[in-house]
């Protein structure tokens, strides 16, 4: 699934050619994604209406239109945008095209169909964002707010980071790569954390965040950028996928571990439990 680093790439690469075009039709598909609006709240509230902003919550892109109304797209598993020359080549799983004045087409691309694709009148906020936590990068996420928040917490330290309630965006692969980068074994309970442990998991939640989108994301499997270009920060993860490979701090063979039903990576040496 696009993380917060894949899903601001898109955005920003998205946003030049989109900003101030205006939406002349629609194609839409016949399969549903996993949340849809009706072909009929689409074809109400998008034809004619300018683009006037594209912005990025957590891992959903909202496009505002002019009038206030707001278009919200979630990439789920598998999803793709794909912005060029109109009219778009066929392709399957296409769930949603835009027509763009200007001769461009933007199409949502999703094989597995676990997406979102949601339209909101005038005056009404997207009630998705309404469980969407805190920006890492926002000024309020501080050591101090990220140690109340987990204060008494039974939870995992890699699954309070992957929890989108406190704070947006954090996924599977940039947890491992936090925890590893901080020393700190995922399997900790986030309470027992001190605040010098958070001001280094906020310290390199940033830093690599930062980096993953200066390097156009992680591509593992299906992520692909708006011009359909894989990302490069997977040369350069540390621990995520590497079961086996020698540490890249000590030389000890990284280890896997299941948590709440996804594989954890982590090295047993750098990241030992206290």
């Amino acid at each position: 699934m696009p993380e917060l680093p894949e899903v601001e790439v898109i955005r920003r690469g998205l946003a030049p050619g989109l900003l101030g075009r205006r939406i002349l039709r629609l194609v839409i598909g016949e399969k549903r994604l996993r949340r849809e609006s009706s072909p009929e709240k689409f074809q109400e509230w998008l034809p004619g209406r300018v683009i006037l902003d594209l912005e990025r919550r957590g891992k959903y892109l909202l496009f505002r239109l002019e009038g206030g109304v707001t278009l919200l797209l979630h990439l789920g598993m598998t999803g793709r945008l794909l912005l060029g020359p109109g009219p778009s080549p066929p392709r399957p799983h296409v769930h949603l095209v835009l027509e763009l004045e200007g001769g461009l087409d933007l199409a949502f691309q999703d094989v597995r169909r676990f997406g979102q694709a949601l339209v909101f009148p005038p005056g009404a906020e997207p009630d998705p964002l309404a469980q969407v936590g805190r920006e890492p990068f926002s000024r309020e996420v501080t050591p101090e707010w990220l140690a109340q928040e987990a204060r008494a917490r039974s939870r995992t330290i890699k699954n309070f980071l992957m929890d989108g309630r406190v704070l947006a965006g954090i996924g599977n692969i940039y947890a491992s790569e936090i925890l590893f980068a901080a020393r700190l074994h995922p399997g900790m309970p986030a309470g027992r954390l001190s605040p010098a442990d958070w001001g280094r998991v906020l310290k390199e939640t940033r830093r690599i965040l930062n980096a993953a989108i200066a390097k156009g994301g992680t591509t593992v499997s299906d992520y692909l950028n708006s011009r359909g270009e894989t990302g490069l920060f997977q040369l350069e993860l540390s621990v995520y996928g590497r079961e086996g490979e020698p540490c890249r701090r000590c030389g000890r063979a990284v280890a896997r571990i299941s948590q709440g039903g996804r594989s954890t990576f982590f090295c047993p040496r750098c990241q030992k439990k206290k």
